[in-house]
């Protein structure tokens, strides 16, 4: 196993890099609360997943859970849905590359409080591990982190850098409108609307960028624009 203390330690300097992420975690000592749940139980905290490959697999069962908690399938489209390309794509390519740098040692600090995520509820007497919830005993559970329910236990930290940044990573991905998220390669114009199944921007019925009929008819009504005194029409950005 990597060294925890030096992977938490990572983590927190690559997220305090972040003005984003320093706001959201203000006040919040990431590096110092993980390692005192760390000394409070050792290698408990990460259960049965004690190397990085163990703690990678189980990490995407933990945000595959999470995801579709907080996004489930109803009369649209959810987590489930676009599973299992949608938890590989936030945990493998989100979280270790926007949240975590591409740090290596950093993104292995994070699988470690994911992993602790999981396994602290029967350490502290809570109940099941994440994994073997039902999702109303998940939904409790981060809530009573998001609350800070656990700053008695010593593990509040630790619960809730993991389950908050799974929060962000989940709606960020979902509603980005994955799995169509990207430009078309070559095409000018990107039509993001209309899928099946429908994604994101398809049930918030965001329009998207600018298709070519309506770029000609913006640029047919503002043709015959009057010039204005003082513009300067060598300016490339009017």
């Amino acid at each position: 196993m990597i060294d925890p203390r030096q992977a938490f330690l990572a983590m927190d300097s690559a997220l305090s890099r972040r003005a984003f992420f320093g706001r959201v975690f203000k006040g919040m000592a990431v590096g110092a609360g993980t390692l005192a749940a760390l000394d409070q139980f050792g290698p408990r905290l990460f259960g049965q997943a004690q190397t990085v490959q163990q703690q990678y697999d189980t990490g995407l069962k933990i945000v595959s859970a999470f995801g579709q908690m907080v996004i489930p399938v109803d009369h649209d489209s959810g987590w489930a849905t676009f599973e299992p390309d949608i938890t590989v794509y936030a945990l493998d390519v989100y979280i270790r590359q926007v949240f975590n740098l591409g740090v290596d040692l950093a993104f292995n600090g994070y699988l470690q409080a994911v992993n602790s995520f999981n396994t602290i509820p029967p350490l502290i007497a809570y109940g099941p591990e994440f994994l073997s919830m039902d999702v109303p005993t998940r939904s409790q559970y981060l809530t009573d982190i998001l609350i800070g329910n656990f700053e008695n236990n010593g593990v509040q930290d630790i619960v809730a850098f993991a389950g908050v940044f799974m929060l962000l990573a989940t709606k960020m991905v979902f509603f980005q409108n994955f799995p169509h998220h990207l430009a078309n390669p070559n095409s000018e114009f990107q039509n993001v609307l209309g899928n099946t199944p429908n994604t994101a921007w398809d049930m918030v019925r965001y329009r998207g960028p600018v298709l070519a009929p309506e770029e000609a008819a913006l640029r047919a009504a503002a043709a015959n624009a009057p010039e204005l005194p003082g513009v300067d029409l060598r300016n490339p950005f009017i």
